[in-house]
């Protein structure tokens, strides 16, 4: 546990807690502005309650919980889906096994299909249509639907998704729909797809629901839990959504889709306020776990979202943080494929039984043998409390590596590089595959294998600027601490460049802003702390895919269509290298409002001058180091000793509680006034 003081919230007791597959970590704030930090093994729900009262002792209605947690995503992962209903317009029953295969693509193995999410038992086909305007072209029938519904409930499903065609222009089918279920089967949730992403694309809009109601069950007895925990004493509880936004409970229980991703988004938010607060608006994070790497681009303070990504191997459409995450973590697996060439991941050794330097039976090298046995981390993790065999290391690396004839040392540089580039690859992905420098952009190294790797690939990348939080393991926590409430809104448009009809525009965005507004009264924000950001889906005709873009904002909407469209012909060159705006017409497919309350941030104060301590190592040994085929004997600093402007010189070694940076040759590391680790070559230094 750690301690430093913030600016106070009078008369409220924060408490965020973010939720990892092997850790949980917790930050709570008190009514002075002490802030505490906790790290804790993750444990089952039903334990949970024992585990935050020894932590935290007892909650009270001054306490407000943060909260996130990938416990969506996991169930996704593990295939752990319950079973639903779905209902959707006649002829599209296999619309979920039907998916985007192209007609060209022939046979796919079943391993590229996406996972059955309903049992096509479990699908059923109404009559009732709409045409593609929109307009009704056969109602629904009232004893086909209460027919469905007794079904369901005779086979005790209790929720059911709902997409019918075309109902992102009109609702009014599944509004029937669900009045029918509630009149016939009141105990079955009806999830309706109009409510759960009112957009174009039938296959994208039924998944997204139907994901949405195989996680409601899921979610419910999380918050469940959560709520056993504090009885009535919270005041509130708030939940990380992957658009990088709280949400309050009550609001976002019935829609878990959203915090599919609220533990990487959480993580993001977090490095994107310690920029800010460092005086750095252009930052790649850079995550690092136990089974992935974490990457995603911030530029001029803001982090980059998407409206498309891949969560647990599905295509989904919903507004997310665009985070890129790749197999890479401590405890990612080296084996040697079918070709004789080595990899490192994605498969990983998890917690059980973990690298084998755990002794816990692990028997095949990772990414943490390897940092072992070149000297990078110490022979125990976490204060002590994890210790680490190297023997154990030694002998799967040696076992690995004997078919080349490598000893242990080789066989870990080996699987350290691969590691490494594999780690390079990704970030160069976000920022350079998509028009961004990264030799411009510092690296916030985070995770508590994050600062292993950072300052090598910094090298690798050309990136001058590595930073190291304070507490790089708890970004997700401190990232629940700083998020503002946000959620997002969208309407269907369907407008042309070339005959844009300014009417529609308008009415589209006040009932955006009315909507808005009703959630936000819902949320208590207050009418001066809330912030409507609208934007647009914009493409090329002739494109299948649109790019959001930020409006310009102005008062009149013509010279604000104008400026944003303009700004969508420069995205486009940017990313692409080519120009169309002379060619091709816009197509204005949706707006967006993305709207919410900002929350109070911490401040955190500058480390006292009178604290700046002499950097003296506490020990020496033998480290290898990216690119050096020899290790070299490098000093050890424990972290906790280096005062503001302490300097340590590469090659080096600095360890914390849950965390080690290393310092390579020719590169140095100086304490700022924020206590961050600033990293950079030697020749480029500058004292925070």
């Amino acid at each position: 546990m750690s301690s430093v003081a913030i600016t106070p919230t009078p008369d409220l007791r924060l408490i965020s807690i973010d939720v990892g597959g092997t850790f949980t970590d917790v930050l709570s704030v008190d009514a002075n502005g002490a802030i505490n930090s906790y790290k804790m093994p993750s444990v089952a729900p039903e334990r949970f309650a024992r585990a935050l009262d020894d932590t935290l002792g007892h909650l009270t209605s001054s306490d407000e919980l943060l909260y996130s947690t990938t416990i969506a995503l996991n169930k996704l992962l593990g295939g752990e889906i319950p079973r639903i209903g779905l209902v959707v317009t006649s002829g599209f029953r296999d619309i979920l096994e039907t998916a985007r295969l192209p007609a060209s693509a022939g046979e796919v193995a079943p391993s590229q299909l996406p996972p059955r999410l309903v049992g096509l038992e479990w699908v059923r086909e109404v009559s009732a249509r709409l045409e593609a305007s929109g307009i009704e072209r056969k109602p629904v029938d009232y004893e086909q639907i209460k027919g469905i519904a007794r079904e369901y409930a005779a086979a005790d499903i209790r929720v059911v998704a709902v997409a019918m065609l075309h109902s992102y222009l009109n609702p009014e089918h599944e509004d029937a729909i669900s009045a029918i279920f509630a009149e016939v089967a009141p105990e079955i949730e009806i999830v309706r797809s109009s409510k759960v992403l009112p957009e174009l694309r039938e296959y994208e809009r039924t998944l997204a629901t139907a994901l949405n109601a195989c996680l409601i069950p899921v979610l419910a007895g999380h918050l469940d839990s959560l709520r056993q925990v504090a009885g009535d004493a919270l005041r509130r509880i708030w939940l990380m959504q992957s658009n990088g936004g709280l949400a309050s409970a009550e609001s976002i229980s019935h829609e878990p889709l959203t915090t599919a991703l609220s533990g990487p988004s959480a993580a993001v938010v977090g490095m994107r306020w310690l920029g800010e607060q460092s005086g750095l608006a252009n930052v790649i994070t850079f995550d690092v776990g136990g089974t992935s790497t974490d990457v995603a681009l911030i530029s001029d303070a803001k982090y980059t979202l998407t409206t498309a990504g891949t969560v647990a191997g599905f295509p989904l459409k919903a507004p997310m943080l665009d985070v890129l995450s790749i197999g890479a973590g401590g405890g990612s697996v080296a084996y040697e494929a079918a070709d004789h060439r080595w990899h490192v991941g994605p498969e990983s050794a998890g917690a059980r039984p973990g690298p084998a330097c755990y002794g816990n039976g692990g028997d095949v090298p990772t990414l943490t043998d390897a940092q072992l046995v070149l000297g990078r981390i110490p022979n125990a993790l976490l204060g002590g409390s994890l210790p680490l065999d190297p023997e154990l290391a030694t002998s799967v690396l040696n076992a690995f590596g004997r078919s080349r004839g490598f000893n242990a040392i080789r066989t870990a540089r080996g699987i350290l590089d691969i590691a490494s580039h594999n780690m390079c690859g990704a970030i160069r992905r976000v920022s350079v595959s998509r028009g961004h420098d990264p030799a411009k952009h510092a690296l916030l190294a985070m995770g508590g294998a994050g600062p292993l790797h950072a300052a090598e690939l910094a090298e690798l990348l050309g990136v001058t600027s590595v930073v190291v939080p304070p507490q790089p393991g708890l970004a997700a926590a401190w990232g629940l601490l700083v998020a503002d409430v946000t959620r997002d809104f969208v309407k269907p448009l369907g407008l042309v460049e070339s005959s844009l009809d300014q009417m529609q525009l308008e009415i589209t965005y006040n009932d955006l802003v009315t909507s808005a507004n009703a959630w936000c009264a819902q949320e208590d924000i207050d009418r001066e702390d809330r912030f409507f950001t609208p934007k647009l889906d914009l493409r090329y005709a002739g494109m299948t895919h649109e790019t959001t873009v930020e409006c310009v904002m102005g008062k009149d909407m013509a010279p604000i269509m104008s400026k944003t469209l303009e700004r969508f012909h420069t995205q486009f060159e940017k990313l692409t290298g080519r120009s169309w705006r002379d060619h091709e017409g816009i197509e204005i497919v949706n707006m967006r409002l993305s709207a919410g309350g900002q929350r109070p941030k911490p401040q955190v104060p500058h480390l006292d001058e009178s604290r700046a301590l002499d950097a003296e190592p506490r020990a020496r040994r033998m480290v290898g180091f990216l690119g050096h085929t020899e290790l070299i004997e490098s000093n050890v600093f424990d972290r906790s000793m280096l005062g503001r402007h302490a300097t340590v010189v590469g090659p080096a070694i600095i360890e914390q509680y849950e965390s080690t940076t290393v310092i390579p040759p020719a590169w140095q590391s100086t304490v700022d006034k924020l206590g961050n680790l600033r990293l950079q070559p030697c020749e480029t230094l500058r004292n925070g």
